[in-house]
């Protein structure tokens, strides 16, 4: 997928029992689309992240996506985009609407290698041989059908969960400290191990880092901890390991879109 062209479809209805596609979209995110403000749609939407970083927020609560990662998102169900890289992102988005649609549970998820390069070929040859002017044409239907299918299998596909211990005692460990440590190499002090050798034990485990857990939870304590309109931001953001309230709000605004008081006032609604 070197060369890039998008694919474009909508007003689709290809039918199949329990399902109708109505929106089929290959892209890459414009300046406008790098900061979607959370919405909501009358129909269902998958979501499946090809190329590139950023923070999908669903009912305002963030999600860390990055390729690979498929969301799927059910009628009202309210979420928005972030960018958290210079190039924009690539994605495949699909609108339809389903007979059954499966209670209000969000449902995400980041597929197998496989399946990511069983959907990009496909892409690839939808790119190369079918004819873009005809949304009639059977091949074209056909292969949105089968990346559809693979995408559906996926959220479907029970897997068993891994055993991850370094990594979970590392949340554990987050989720009950007062306060955040305010780096990495902090943390590693506090569970009296080398960082690169703990960074090892983490990455073998789940592809993760030190980095990545601690901004994992510092999103987590900083939504919980906004909720409370008693508490001050400046308190928030010493919890949540910054010990400048300024970097803690730009850190905040460039994850969610908003200053840690606008996301306040908007929690409170």
């Amino acid at each position: 997928m070197n060369k890039f062209q998008p694919l474009f479809w909508e007003d689709l209805r290809i039918a199949i029992p329990g399902y109708s596609i109505l929106r089929f979209s290959h892209h890459r995110h414009t300046e406008k689309s790098d900061l979607v403000e959370e919405h909501t749609h009358t129909h269902s939407q998958l979501l499946l992240y090809l190329r590139g970083q950023g923070v999908q927020t669903v009912s305002q609560r963030p999600i860390q996506v990055r390729r690979g990662s498929l969301l799927y998102f059910p009628p009202g169900r309210t979420h928005g985009f972030v960018k958290s890289m210079k190039s924009p992102p690539l994605s495949l988005v699909i609108n339809f609407k389903e007979k059954k649609v499966p209670g209000t549970s969000k449902a995400e998820k980041v597929i197998s290698a496989e399946r990511l390069s069983e959907v990009e070929r496909t892409l690839n040859q939808m790119i190369a041989s079918v004819d873009l002017t005809s949304v009639q044409n059977i091949q074209l239907s056909s292969d949105i059908l089968k990346i559809f299918s693979i995408l559906l299998g996926e959220l479907e596909k029970r897997v068993e969960r891994k055993v991850l211990p370094v990594t979970q005692k590392i949340r554990s460990l987050l989720q009950n400290l007062e306060i955040i440590p305010k780096s990495a190499g902090e943390l590693a002090s506090i569970l009296d191990e080398e960082l690169s050798s703990l960074n090892r034990k983490i990455r073998q485990e789940s592809t993760l880092n030190l980095s990545t857990l601690l901004n994992e939870i510092r999103e987590n304590r900083a939504f919980d901890e906004l909720k409370n309109p008693t508490l001050p931001i400046s308190q928030i953001a010493w919890n949540c390991g910054f010990a400048d309230p300024n970097y803690f709000a730009r850190w905040f605004r460039k994850k969610v879109g908003q200053s840690p008081r606008q996301w306040r006032i908007g929690s409170m609604g």
